[in-house]
């Protein structure tokens, strides 16, 4: 693996406009102080503000819920995840970054591919279907709904990634775009 270099990813984020760059334990108190920042920076483009809130809170809650890395503080335990939301002229980008386990990348995978094939009234459609009869791999992890949601809300392809971090784990990470009203 290569070597790390904390100035390069300081370049990397330093030429785009970051609105929350957040990585450590995901905890209710930390997703409420992300948001309310959120909604300061955002004040500005209310329509396209309330989608960037909406899939970061979507986006928060996955991690809240399933990451497989755990810190623990004190006597509680949180689970961990990265969230960046960055801004350009055209578009905000939310990314989103935790591990999973891999037995979960060919759901992950399978669900993304799919929700990237369809359009508006399709997603409705599965949105729907997925509440009347989700699958219980799907309610258990989290692959449901809640990616359904981010595409609808976003109203573009969402992208995602996997990388090996050892024989159980990988790397699962998430990026989106939501146009700008401005």
């Amino acid at each position: 693996m290569g070597k790390f270099s904390f100035f390069n990813h300081y370049q990397d984020l330093s030429s785009k406009e970051i609105l929350v760059s957040y990585k450590g334990p995901m905890s209710d108190v930390i997703i409420y102080e992300i948001s309310k920042e959120l909604q300061n920076k955002l004040a500005q483009d209310p329509k396209s503000g309330k989608k960037v809130y909406s899939i970061f809170m979507e986006l928060a809650q996955n991690i809240f819920f399933y990451s497989s890395e755990v810190s623990k503080i004190g006597d509680k335990e949180y689970r961990v995840g990265t969230i960046v939301i960055t801004e350009d002229e055209e578009f905000y980008t939310l990314m989103a970054g935790n591990l999973v386990e891999k037995k979960w990348i060919p759901t992950l995978w399978d669900k993304c591919e799919l929700i990237n094939t369809l359009d508006r009234e399709a997603l409705r459609r599965l949105k729907f279907e997925q509440r009347i009869n989700p699958n219980e791999d799907e309610r258990s992890k989290g692959a449901g709904i809640g990616l359904i949601q981010i595409a609808l809300t976003s109203a573009q392809p969402i992208s995602v990634e996997f990388r090996d971090v050892d024989d159980k784990l990988s790397f699962f990470a998430l990026a989106v775009n939501v146009k700008k009203n401005l």
